[in-house]
């Protein structure tokens, strides 16, 4: 199947989910769709506390499982991601294709350090009112 890539462009989003697929196959770990979404969102809970490493845990604080379920079907459909089958828990995992690495590869040459970390702010849930 021949997909034209002229009219898709990727965004620092893209990138950044690129960036967290890259840096966890590097080290033979493959994240589901959520658990790249709980990267990115920076939470806190013991699966994912361990990647607080990466450079993109915690950029993407505001963005929706629905939202970045999206870029990654659009990354899967224009080749830049790929799937890879663990027959023990039967699930399908993502990895980056080669065309996903040389265009991220791409992009960090040009780019040093585009992310930017954000704190997860802790909401109040009892406060005093004089």
């Amino acid at each position: 199947m021949n997909i034209k890539r002229e009219n898709f462009k990727l965004t620092i989003t893209h990138y950044k989910i690129l960036d967290t697929i890259y840096s966890l196959n590097e080290k033979h770990l493959y994240p589901l769709h959520i658990g790249v979404g709980k990267i990115l969102n920076g939470a806190k809970d013991s699966e994912t506390i361990k990647y607080s490493d990466l450079p993109t845990y915690g950029t993407l604080i505001s963005y929706g499982s629905k939202k970045l379920s999206r870029y990654i079907m659009m990354l899967t459909r224009y080749h830049y991601l790929g799937r890879k089958y663990d027959p023990v828990t039967n699930e399908l995992y993502l990895e980056i294709t080669p065309l996903g690495v040389t265009s991220f590869l791409k992009f960090r040459k040009r780019h040093k350090n585009p992310y930017k970390k954000k704190e997860v702010e802790e909401e109040s849930t009892i406060v005093y009112i004089p």
